[in-house]
């Protein structure tokens, strides 16, 4: 039974085109170690060094936002690079492309703001994206942000599609928010 358990969720991953996927309680010490994870899988595969790089940027952000951003913490907001936060962050390979896909609980002030961001980023164009980060990177950091809040514009600055994005209701008001980004 275990066996069958094990072998059917691999297979679920396999026919998602899933190269690698972590899921459970993450924080900056396992992102490295994630990182030195994908880089060596991203060799294995000769990626061409451009598109690597793109890949691993776009996974580092995506885990750091998971880190920062949860609200399934350990609450270690005044300590980034100790806090330790649930999710669930894959890297797959379809249609001659990579994808980075992360997912974690928000509470719905996030799920909002988040969806505000994002709906803006998918209307701008690449000449936008660079003018809109360049932008942020002279103002202040929003109050609530743990970043320089331009985490979510240098993924899209370095995606080949549209940013995709969804919420699902959990219990109570909180929601799971999923980002995939295709590199």
């Amino acid at each position: 039974m275990l066996a069958d358990s094990v072998l059917e969720l691999r297979t679920v991953l396999h026919g998602q085109n899933i190269l690698f996927t972590y899921s459970g309680h993450v924080s900056e010490t396992l992102l490295f170690s994630l990182g030195e994870t994908v880089k060596r899988q991203l060799d294995l595969n000769q990626t061409d060094r451009a598109v690597r790089k793109k890949v691993f940027s776009v996974f580092v952000e995506q885990v750091q936002n998971v880190i920062r951003y949860s609200s399934e913490s350990d609450g270690h907001q005044e300590e980034v690079s100790g806090r330790f936060s649930a999710g669930i962050v894959s890297l797959g390979y379809e249609n001659d492309r990579y994808f980075v896909i992360c997912g974690n609980a928000v509470d719905p002030d996030s799920g909002a703001r988040l969806k505000e961001r994002l709906e803006l980023l998918q209307s701008m164009d690449q000449q936008q994206l660079k003018s809109h980060y360049r932008e942020k990177l002279r103002e202040e950091p929003e109050e609530s942000s743990v970043g320089a809040t331009i985490g979510l514009i240098e993924i899209a600055r370095r995606v080949s599609a549209p940013l995709e994005f969804d919420f699902l209701d959990l219990d109570g008001d909180e929601k799971f928010f999923v980002l995939k980004a295709y590199i």
